[in-house]
């Protein structure tokens, strides 16, 4: 993907930072507003007709203040992978339309965590603060992991330092092709290079901005040739008509594509999302005809389909998965007990139990003995 970005606004406090000169030498032709002076572009900003479009070509760089390693935003209700996130920054330049990213964040720009040093700290901490349980930890939960390395450089110090850990891995989640700087380090098995894919037309129609599903799948084969595993995400899946067709067509591109022994896990899941996201939609791009399939609400008050629908379209991928590979991990995001077993074959009763699993079949790792 090509970034298109046309404005840097640089936080007073994060002036100083090294990724802050380092971005700014990286975007020579971007207009540069520190502090104050992008208020009034801010305030313009949010009076356009589609803020979250503009924002996509406006980068903050700011210093993250909180912490930066936490929990998934998952909920009791469901069965959670256990996945902890590093905030690496939130937004994305890409600009899928049913993307979440729309509704979570009161501001419509990039925004990048500049201060990395205190990262590095705050991450190294957190896994010596509890050094007896092994920690699967993502960076793309708020953002894409990958979009803006071009401009951070963040993925390649991770890799490096994820390496050098027992007690830790890393996911890196992304919908783009920018691996190359990642190719030439050895992860010593910590790091698991992840695509998010979908059927052809989804992909095509839907993921704006977003590398195409065959250029994801060649830099999936190209990690893997590098060492790394990999992993594959469905989520959203969204079954338009001849869902079935289309979802089995990606599944066996990627059969065709990769060595199935070198995939960590494929997750599922089928899509869900608040109330606002389908009126932030309407606005910005008319009318989703998938927005209004018959969703009911949810246990975590996000519309989903109805229980049986979801089991149906799981249990359809899942064999076509098995059909290649029976032995691969796959699991299901924010599912129920229930759906797990009627879909799956599993019983799945916690989010204690999934995080065990995972644990155990990407990386034959239980919690350390204490």
């Amino acid at each position: 993907m090509k970034l298109t970005i046309g404005q840097i606004w640089i936080d007073e406090d994060a002036a100083d930072e090294p990724m802050t000169r380092e971005i700014v030498m990286k975007l020579p032709r971007a207009k540069v507003l520190v502090g104050r002076e992008f208020e009034g572009a801010s305030r313009a900003l949010d009076l356009q007709p589609d803020p979250v479009s503009g924002g996509k070509r406006i980068v903050r760089l700011t210093r993250h203040k909180g912490a930066f390693v936490k929990p998934c935003p998952g909920t009791p209700a469901y069965v959670c992978c256990g996945l902890e996130i590093l905030h690496i920054g939130q937004g994305c330049p890409m600009d899928c339309r049913y993307c979440a990213l729309q509704v979570y964040f009161n501001r419509p720009v990039i925004e990048v965590f500049v201060n990395t040093d205190d990262l590095m700290t705050g991450l190294q901490q957190h896994l010596k603060k509890n050094s007896r349980r092994f920690h699967r930890i993502c960076t793309g939960e708020f953002t894409d992991s990958l979009a803006l390395d071009p401009l951070t450089g963040l993925a390649e110090r991770l890799v490096r330092f994820f390496a050098d850990q027992d007690n830790a891995a890393l996911e890196i989640k992304t919908k783009t092709d920018q691996i190359a700087s990642l190719m030439d380090l050895d992860a010593s098995g910590r790091v698991i290079l992840s695509f998010s894919v979908n059927s052809r037309t989804i992909s095509r129609t839907e993921e704006r901005l977003a590398a195409p599903l065959e250029t994801r799948l060649e830099a999936a084969v190209h990690a893997q040739r590098r060492g790394y595993r990999i992993g594959f995400h469905f989520d959203p899946i969204i079954p338009t008509p001849g869902w079935e067709e289309a979802y089995s067509e990606t599944i066996d591109k990627i059969y065709v594509s990769v060595w199935p022994s070198r995939i960590a896990w494929i997750s599922m899941g089928v899509l869900r999302f608040v109330s606002e996201l389908k009126e932030i939609t309407r606005a910005r791009f008319g009318p989703i005809r998938y927005f209004h399939d018959g969703f009911l609400r949810g246990l975590d008050g996000k519309s989903r389909l109805h229980a049986d629908r979801r089991i149906q379209i799981y249990r359809t991928l899942a064999d076509r998965i098995r059909k290649h590979q029976p032995d691969v991990p796959i699991y299901l995001c924010m599912e129920s007990p229930y759906v797990w077993e009627q879909a799956l074959g599993t019983r799945m009763e916690s989010t204690t139990a999934l995080t065990a699993y995972l644990n155990r079949a990407a990386f034959g790792q239980d919690d350390l003995p204490r």
